[in-house]
């Protein structure tokens, strides 16, 4: 049984619910970065792009390569490239941008994680340099290293005794 050309070939396009998490957002990043670039562009007069379908697609694909919140600030209309640029942005001066706004992110992430490995040392550190319970029975007896003296005891119950009397009689 031959089948026809048109039944050999498989669809190459597959749904988004059917890729992997990690495609799927990558496509979101895409889309999303295909309508700030559409917004970004939007804020210029009409432009002298020699390909302005080429243009457009090398400045999305340079936002793709940020996270969103960086896409966001580096087009937007009122805080980002538009109001720094006079004329239509080159993909270098995007990439520049958004260079420069992720410089604070990777530094507070790289700030957390220097905490954490820190942390982490100390914990190490501690544990390392501190007895054990074992340890510290045999160093110090049963009673930790105090003695505990009978006759105290007796005269600090017999004070606290009197103390509680003298409240009775006065209330």
């Amino acid at each position: 049984m031959e089948r026809s050309p048109a039944q050999s070939f498989k669809q190459l396009t597959i749904s988004v619910g059917k890729l992997p998490a990690s495609l799927a957002q990558e496509q979101a990043r895409s889309r999303y970065a295909a309508d700030r670039a559409r917004l970004l562009l939007g804020c210029y007069r009409k432009g002298d792009a020699n390909d302005p379908n080429t243009y457009v697609a090398a400045i999305a694909a340079m936002l793709a390569r940020y996270p969103e919140e960086v896409i966001t600030v580096v087009t937007h209309p009122m805080s980002g490239l538009p109001t720094q640029c006079n004329w239509l942005p080159t993909v270098k001066e995007v990439y520049d941008a958004c260079e420069a706004e992720m410089r604070p992110i990777q530094q507070r992430a790289a700030r957390e994680n220097r905490i954490k490995e820190q942390l982490l040392a100390r914990e190490e550190a501690d544990r390392a340099t501190r007895p054990t319970l074992g340890q510290l029975k045999a160093k110090y007896g049963e009673n930790w290293g105090l003695s505990v003296d009978a006759r105290v005891e007796d005269d600090r119950k017999a004070d606290s005794r009197q103390a509680m009397e003298r409240v009775r009689r006065e209330y």
